[in-house]
């Protein structure tokens, strides 16, 4: 249960509070919210530890300049996460306390005394409480897309995220295309749980370098599913252009979620090599099996196999026009225009990448070269 204190500076209390110094520590986790008061006296270390967001006055060290420096040494030794100053009876820290904050990574927050730690503590604890909430449904994701299951154990998980799910649905996996971090997914999700207007039996989870929007019916239609997504996105302010979507087939019971949840993420994955920004998971032709087996051993071995002679012959240079020829469908003529080569010059190539391989037969060469490179692809993401 823990957030960074990076996230936490976008709860609704830390407009209020200012960051005066220890940039370079916001990724810190914080897993617990401590007051310093007393401890000053009786001694810090042993008091606070690693994780903790401490809050304090430092009352005991008003007017004691050096009381304050071995104070916050102390918590620096302690390992905490970050320190929030109410500011009254500092209302700005020494130049060396900065510096030191700085050169150790130690975020110091201060914040004036209409403000009270009660706020803080609350809007910390609340946004700890919905992280931990988002992880444990996000593992629930993970197990179900990565593991082979029993029909009514993948109901009862189902019912374990979201126990008001309907049975027919259909999942829908959103993916930055240019992934930046968690913390902007994360948000999303959370005001997603947050909102008036969602519906019980909807969920939006983060999974790895997207979300995954579960939408369920009593009665499933497209155009539900269509309207339902458009509001979505429309609540979240998130623009389409920044995201590729992959759309599972429709689902008649919660026994196949996580058959919906593989095929949006394959659906999703499978638009980046399509060249387009949103791909139903029926749609993705030869891709339905590639990325399943993305690990496989013995497709790697056929990829090895295959590609390899092509790569050897010219330090790659053959195999650009291997690539060129696979995506241009096998026309030669679009493939010489794009490569500015003579049409001659490549049917040459072509037909020495064909000997390369020792398959005589056309159609069979193009089939396992288009397979090749098309596997190729896509063992070098991760899913």
């Amino acid at each position: 249960m823990s957030i960074t204190v990076r996230e936490a500076m976008q709860l609704n209390q830390f407009k209020h509070i200012h960051l005066v110094a220890g940039e370079k520590g916001l990724e810190s986790l914080i897993e617990r919210i401590g007051i310093l008061d007393y401890e000053i006296v009786e001694g810090i270390k042993g008091a606070f530890f690693k994780g903790d967001f401490v809050l304090t006055t430092f009352t005991a060290a008003r007017n004691n300049l050096e009381l304050l420096k071995s104070s916050i040494e102390d918590l620096i030794d302690c390992g905490i996460s970050a320190l929030a100053i109410k500011t009254i009876y500092y209302k700005e820290l020494p130049l060396s306390i900065i510096e030191l904050a700085n050169k150790k990574g130690l975020p110091i927050f201060m914040f004036d005394d209409r403000l009270f730690f009660e706020y803080i503590i609350e809007d910390l604890v609340d946004a700890m409480h919905a992280r931990s909430h988002m992880d444990l449904l996000s593992s629930k994701i993970e197990i179900l897309f990565k593991s082979e299951l029993k029909r009514n154990l993948v109901g009862e998980i189902a019912k374990e995220i979201n126990r008001n799910f309907l049975n027919h649905h259909v999942t829908i996996f959103i993916r930055e295309k240019q992934y930046r971090n968690d913390e902007s997914l994360m948000k999303l999700c959370e005001r997603y749980q947050r909102s008036r207007y969602r519906s019980i039996h909807q969920s939006l989870i983060k999974y790895v370098d997207g979300m995954i929007l579960i939408l369920s019916y009593d009665n499933l239609s497209m155009q539900s599913v269509e309207l339902d997504f458009n509001f979505i996105l429309q609540q979240l302010g998130i623009s389409l252009e920044q995201y590729w979507i992959g759309i599972s087939e429709t689902k008649s019971s919660l026994n196949e979620l996580d058959m919906a949840i593989k095929e949006s993420v394959y659906a999703t994955y499978a638009c980046e090599h399509l060249k387009q920004d949103r791909a139903e998971y029926k749609a993705i032709g030869i891709y339905k099996i590639l990325l399943p087996y993305q690990r496989d051993f013995w497709l790697n071995h056929f990829i090895k196999t295959t590609l390899d002679p092509i790569y050897l012959y010219d330090q790659g240079k053959l195999m650009e026009t291997a690539r060129v020829y696979i995506e241009t469908g096998g026309d030669i003529k679009r493939t010489s225009e794009i490569l500015f080569q003579h049409i001659n010059t490549i049917r040459y190539r072509i037909n020495k990448i064909q000997a390369l391989m020792d398959e005589k037969n056309q159609g069979s060469f193009y089939e396992q070269l288009s397979l090749a490179i098309k596997a190729e692809k896509i063992t070098m993401k991760n899913l």
